[in-house]
């Protein structure tokens, strides 16, 4: 079973494995900047770097400051995702043996291995990405009473997860309250020692959370937005960095993470919603089957999760953004039910249909391939396109700043190690100071990049210190820009009304802007100017 999980992992990500322009989103917030572990000289000074650094928890940066000395944080990454996505699916192996026999596990396996959220979130080798195996190895050692298990994990949570950390504390305190309050509830009392180590674990968990998230908190990026500060700022919105305010309906938040999950939904909607209209209708007829059988009480431990998901989900939507996103509390667990439910209900449609040692190996390699299929390449993206950008910006002093549409800095930033002025990966709205500087900076960025008068281009520079400008074609196509959709809200009204009002754009100049740099539709301009007779720059 670990063998076929590895096989899946590594035939959808082979690309992610060999290519190291083959990266997860997220390594461009949150590992990029590890790489100055290896050269200090690298994003000195840098607040973008500053922000990511503090927002990395500890456990993960202790994993890559193990690592660095031999492999490069970026290339890590994939391998840390597939360690994870394996034991994430033992622990489920294990778990579902609570609920049925091998085969249940088996199931279990193959439809974690084919539902592609799961995929999508383990990948990229940050902290969200041991969300799972954290809260699958929980509920293992919770469904055995394994208490000092589930405090090892909750420890464990406290420096590498924050929310889950919260999920699997709440989840233990009330498994606890359940289990001591004898004349309440008719449970057999649980080994007193485990239950002292396991609150000594979870106090020590608790510890390390409070001493990272409050007494070693930095105020460098101001405080937590309100919603106050959200009302009326359309980044906050449907269209803008983050759908967060108005808050999205619970049931909504229940129902997003499995349009992902609709099978081969990459080939289009008839064959995704044939398929899932296949699985629904194998549930129905499980539950129909006289012969549904089914330990309940061992499902009461999803019930302490899914309590504690609702309650942690409720206080996060009241205190926004304390609590981090709200949905984080509700997806994960949700869709570890979901998961280990639909397969005890196929387990139990294929009762009497034929024996278990045929069906077993059959139906088991069917379901594997058909997952390496479905989650092939989820949850990575190819930035190889540009790679000789990447290389000439290699080749420039390391303490240069560069500026460029927010979307392309990203990978500049990661694959040519390169100060950035500003990115869409790292344009986080949390924090007000933070946010406000980021915000004035890319209106700064878009205002110049936009204009007809080349001396607003030369200010800019000059203003901000740049010393290289990224300017990317495609930009400036006139559908484009009547369209819309350049970047998020409020920048993309910000842009269209921009380009309203110009006749041309003085970037688009190449005489007035000669590029040392051009491939691919994008072109480099180096910010060296001198003084004119009526004071503008020249570059």
């Amino acid at each position: 079973m670990l063998i076929a999980a590895s096989g899946v992992y590594i035939f959808s990500q082979w690309d992610a494995l060999t290519n190291p322009y083959v990266i997860g989103d997220d390594v461009r917030q949150q590992i990029y900047w590890m790489q100055k572990w290896s050269d200090p000289e690298l994003f000195t000074d840098d607040l973008l770097t500053e922000y990511a650094m503090n927002y990395v928890p500890w456990g993960v940066k202790a994993i890559y400051v193990a690592t660095h000395s031999f492999i490069n944080p970026l290339q890590f990454s994939s391998i840390l995702s597939g360690i994870l996505f394996v034991l994430t699916a033992g622990f489920l192996f294990g778990l579902a043996l609570r609920l049925g026999d091998q085969l249940t596990s088996l199931l279990t396996v193959c439809l974690y291995c084919f539902l592609g959220h799961f995929m999508e979130n383990i990948t990229c080798g940050v902290s969200r990405s041991f969300a799972y195996p954290l809260l699958a190895a929980y509920l293992f050692f919770l469904s055995t009473k394994n208490l000092i298990g589930t405090g090892t994990v909750i420890l464990l949570a406290s420096v590498l997860n924050p929310y889950i950390f919260l999920l699997c504390l709440v989840t233990q305190a009330l498994f606890l309250i359940h289990h001591y309050w004898p004349a309440r509830f008719d449970n057999e009392p649980l080994g007193h020692s485990s239950v002292v180590i396991s609150i000594l674990l979870a106090g020590s968990g608790g510890f390390f959370f409070l001493l990272r998230y409050f007494f070693f908190s930095t105020n460098t990026f101001g405080t937590l937005v309100t919603p106050g500060d959200m009302i009326g700022h359309a980044e906050y919105s449907a269209v803008g960095r983050y759908e967060i305010f108005p808050q999205p309906s619970f049931l909504n938040e229940i129902i997003h993470p499995w349009t992902f999950n609709l099978p081969f939904i990459q080939w289009g909607p008839l064959p995704a919603w044939f398929f899932a209209l296949i699985g629904l209708a194998i549930i129905g007829y499980a539950c129909s089957r006289r012969k549904l059988v089914m330990d309940f009480s061992i499902l009461r431990v999803l019930g302490y999760l899914l309590v504690s998901s609702l309650l942690l989900y409720v206080a996060a939507r009241i205190f926004i953004f304390r609590l981090f996103v709200p949905s984080r509390y509700i997806e994960f667990s949700f869709n570890i039910f979901f998961c280990l439910v639909i397969a005890k209900c196929m387990r139990v449609a294929m009762l009497g249909w034929v024996s278990d040692h045929t069906i077993f190996p059959l139906l088991t390699t069917l379901l594997f391939i058909l997952a390496s299929l479905q989650v092939y390449h989820v949850g990575v993206f190819d930035y190889s396109n540009h790679a000789k950008l990447y290389r000439f910006f290699d080749t420039t002093p390391k303490n240069v700043l560069i500026a460029g549409h927010p979307e392309v800095m990203d990978n500049v930033l990661t694959f040519a190690r390169r100060k950035a002025f500003v990115t869409y990966e790292l344009s986080h709205t949390w924090y007000a100071s933070y946010w406000n500087v980021l915000k004035n900076r890319t209106f700064d960025f878009f205002r110049a990049y936009y204009s007809g008068d080349p001396r607003d281009i030369y200010s800019f520079c000059r203003k901000n210190g740049i010393d290289y400008l990224v300017v990317r074609d495609s930009d400036f196509s006139e559908e484009k820009l009547k369209k819309g959709g350049l970047y998020f809200e409020p920048f993309d009204s910000f842009i269209r009304d921009l380009a309203k009002s110009q006749i041309s754009f003085a970037l688009l100049d190449r005489k007035t802007f000669p590029p040392i740099y051009e491939a691919g539709g994008i072109r480099v301009i180096k910010t060296d100017y001198e003084r004119d007779a009526d004071g503008a720059g020249r570059l």
